[in-house]
């Protein structure tokens, strides 16, 4: 036994610590007590209930984020079990996302130094506030962590397995945001001489599973609803976000998120075909004659993502009237802000540098530039979101910079 807890013990410390922050800022902020759920939470709970009770599919949310939030269902779970399995999903992604940083930090690191690396997310106060929500964001990033330490592994042996993997979950993610399309579809594209060569291979049966459940459900979406689409989430987004505020810049009025009337036209179009037919001609005469308002728009989203603090923090509630609550509240939404403020542009300073440094070199660090550009790109397409677009690439945030200040104590010691 000595021995086991000698051998893991950066693992098990990880592990220890993280547990011990969560409960600490549960303990300050109430975060079990609270009972808001969010719109963005009905539709996965609506989206499982419908996979498993139902036996169909979501106009908004894909198969595998449902079949992950539903499974409880397949033991008789009522629909409030749902929430509580979902704590425990984003508890675990979470963990094990700091597990994979620790992992992919000792190629080069030693091990303290990635055990350190490791501990960065826990002091994300957003990251732990989110994980009492039915959300997307802890089990995104734990696939996408999973994915570039699997693509560490593919350019250390150059296993194709590796890389089939790395490529299969970047697919599947697709499944979990349908946002992350673009991305998967880069990396497959930039990999597609790799993907060739082996086509043949066992291991790219993973590849080809990930492409049949992306297949499976781009055709249920259209033959249930009419579309041949893996959702229908992304018209209705960017038309009552993006072009909803440029739309108010034209005609000189305030942008709100609640109380949107173009949100409630679009919402209350006969069909789903309908929404996207509306949000797509409204998006298409924008673009063409409202140019300067959805640039306008865009920078001021993407301003707005980077700027703000966690929204699972702001909309606490003091349900067992602590004294301290307010201020704790306060202090923690601050902290949460100048977190996403420092980390995004901190991402985007490295972002730029690999990207420009390592484009063409045969490591994941170019890759993982590419990964923050995109998510902080995309999420110019939304807005009043707080920090929860942007606390995706914070891992690779930790990782570049440690890679780089790595880089940095090398060459001053060879000076």
């Amino acid at each position: 036994m000595k021995n086991f807890f000698l051998k893991y013990q950066y693992p098990i410390a990880i592990i220890v610590i993280g547990l011990v922050c969560l409960h600490l800022l549960n303990y300050l902020l109430q975060l079990d007590a609270q009972h808001l759920i969010y719109p963005d939470s009905e539709d996965y709970h609506s989206s499982a209930e419908k996979m498993f009770l139902k036996f169909t599919g979501h106009y908004y949310r894909p198969m595998l984020m449902a079949f992950i939030t539903g499974l409880p269902y397949l033991f008789g779970s009522s629909h409030e079990g749902i929430y509580e399995w979902s704590f425990y999903v984003n508890v675990f992604c979470w963990l094990a996302t700091s597990l994979l940083l620790f992992e992919i930090a000792k190629n080069f690191l030693n091990a303290k130094g990635a055990f350190l690396v490791a501990l960065l997310p826990f002091f994300l106060v957003g990251n732990i506030a989110i994980n009492y929500h039915l959300l997307t964001e802890p089990l995104y990033t734990f696939f996408i962590v999973t994915a570039f330490y699997f693509l560490f592994r593919y350019y250390k042996t150059k296993q194709f397995l590796w890389l089939s993997l790395t490529l299969s979950l970047l697919l599947l993610s697709m499944l979990i945001k349908p946002g992350s399309k673009f991305l998967a579809i880069v990396f497959c594209l930039y990999f597609i001489k790799e993907w060739h060569q082996n086509y043949k291979t066992k291991s790219a049966l993973l590849l080809y599973f990930s492409v049949l459940l992306i297949v499976i459900q781009i055709i249920g979406m259209r033959v249930q609803y009419g579309n041949f689409t893996l959702s229908y989430i992304d018209g209705v987004t960017y038309h009552n976000y993006l072009f909803s505020k440029s739309d108010g810049y034209r005609k000189g009025t305030e942008y709100h998120q609640i109380n949107n009337p173009r949100a409630d036209f679009i919402f209350g179009q006969i069909d789903f075909p309908h929404q996207k037919i509306v949000a797509v001609a409204d998006r298409n005469e924008q673009l063409q004659h409202n140019t300067l308002n959805v640039l306008k728009a865009y920078v001021s989203d993407v301003f707005d993502n980077t700027k703000s603090g966690n929204v699972c923090i702001q909309d606490l509630k003091n349900e067992k009237n602590k004294p301290y609550f307010e201020n704790m509240k306060l202090f923690f939404f601050n902290v949460s802000k100048w977190q996403n403020r420092f980390f995004t542009l901190l991402g985007l300073a490295l972002a730029l540098w690999f990207v420009y440094r390592n484009y063409r070199s045969a490591n994941p660090f170019a890759k993982m530039g590419f990964f923050i550009f995109y998510i902080i790109i995309l999420s110019g397409v939304s807005c009043s979101q707080g920090d929860r677009f942007h606390l995706v690439t914070f891992p690779f945030v930790f990782l570049l910079g440690a890679y780089w200040w790595s880089e940095k104590t090398k060459l001053v010691s060879k000076n």
